[in-house]
């Protein structure tokens, strides 16, 4: 009730400098809020190379990402902490015409925006394997408060970007919209898993700082985030037993979730912690092997049709506590695996089938052609567009 009771007064608060602030009037800015940032750095491209909008970030402490493009005046640490910085992105977020967002962000609930303003939901996942919005499970047990705000929050995206129809239905259930509220013009970050130029700069970059994997086969373990798990001690896979069946031949890159500090890992010439210290794109680029659980990355990997392996370690208390879209079994593109034996067995005796990676990204990157970014602003600035 105190946890409740302290976002409704701040809620109120950032409601009434934002009405405030509604008393200008919008202008040819478009305002990106950015938690995790992949998605935005494509758009804030593509926005000025093709229009003549201004852009400001307004990044919340969670992002760790450095933005290309945009004048370090522009770029605001978007922080109720900094209340002379949090009050200037409450100005530009009330009267910017463009909004583009990438995560589920509170402070939306208290941000009634103009009619002439789109708030354009970008997420930071290009499928989804875990059941989210109001859909959670971990949800069920909130106040009515919250719920109301979940809606509010929602209610604010007035269109979100998908790559696929799949991915159409289900941020129609988690948000509680609708069809009109769908662009299916491709996730933006998509558009680096087509272009050669690219990931070869990104092999090479990758290549260059991670001279260890040099002539062995690159195994990525990424893992998806587990609820209070923002510190990682452990791992669910025994890499000293993987070591002694594959050093010789491959190197595991072990990334975890963004919001995860890994402060279990010892270096070894087998292991190497990427965590919080290189993209994860760019990590794909050289990536052979892909094993994960629950994360949304396969959906952006299967783009490269290399093979990936399941480890849902925890899948019937993960099924019962957060929920899946769907089967299991079913969706992974890939075998499922439960133990590290298990996992060694697959990798040496490789049963990865390619047809079903194509096919799998065949449908969940329906819309994702390589030209996402574009065909996104082609959409949102077709009135003012300079080309």
């Amino acid at each position: 009730m105190i946890r409740e009771f302290a976002i409704t007064v701040y809620l109120a608060v950032v409601r009434l400098i934002f009405t405030l602030c509604r008393v200008f009037p919008v202008r040819n800015k478009t305002v990106m809020l950015a938690s995790f940032g992949d998605n935005i750095q494509e758009v804030i491209h593509e926005v000025n190379r093709r229009t003549d909008a201004h852009v400001i970030v307004l990044k919340e402490p969670s992002c760790r990402r450095t933005f290309e493009g945009v004048e370090n005046e522009n770029i605001i640490h978007f922080s109720p902490v900094h209340l002379p910085a949090f009050i200037r992105g409450l100005y530009h977020l009330a009267t910017a015409r463009v909004i583009f967002v990438d995560n589920y962000h509170l402070i939306l609930a208290a941000c009634n925006f103009s009619r002439r303003t789109t708030c354009v939901q970008l997420w930071h996942a290009n499928g989804a394997v875990k059941l989210f919005g109001l859909r959670d499970k971990t949800i069920q047990g909130r106040p009515k408060s919250a719920h109301r705000r979940f809606r509010q929050v929602y209610d604010r995206f007035h269109k979100i970007v998908v790559s696929s129809d799949e991915m159409a239905e289900i941020f129609k259930q988690a948000f509680g919209l609708d069809d009109s509220n769908m662009l299916r013009t491709g996730v933006p970050r998509t558009d680096f898993f087509h272009s050669e130029e690219r990931l070869g700069a990104a092999r090479d970059r990758m290549h260059q700082e991670l001279p260890e994997i040099g002539g062995k086969t690159v195994i990525l373990y990424a893992p998806t985030f587990r609820d209070g798990g923002f510190t990682v001690h452990d791992l669910p896979i025994d890499i000293g037993m993987m070591e002694q069946a594959l050093g010789e031949t491959h190197h595991l890159l072990i990334h975890l979730h963004p919001a995860v500090d890994f402060e279990g890992n010892e270096a070894t010439d087998f292991a190497t912690d990427t965590t919080g210290r290189h993209d994860i794109s760019a990590l794909l680029s050289v990536t052979d092997i892909l094993i994960t659980d629950y994360s949304s990355i396969p959906f952006e990997f299967s783009t490269l049709c290399r093979p990936m392996i399941f480890y849902p370690y925890d899948l019937e208390e993960y099924e019962s506590t957060r929920g899946l879209w769907f089967d299991y079994y079913k969706m992974a593109p890939g075998p499922v695996v439960q133990t590290t034996e298990a996992l060694i067995r697959t990798i040496e005796e490789e049963p990865f089938d390619p047809e079903v990676i194509e096919a799998f990204d065949r449908t969940w990157n329906k819309y994702a052609d390589g030209h996402a970014a574009k065909k996104l602003i082609d959409a949102l600035y077709k009135n003012t567009l300079e080309d």
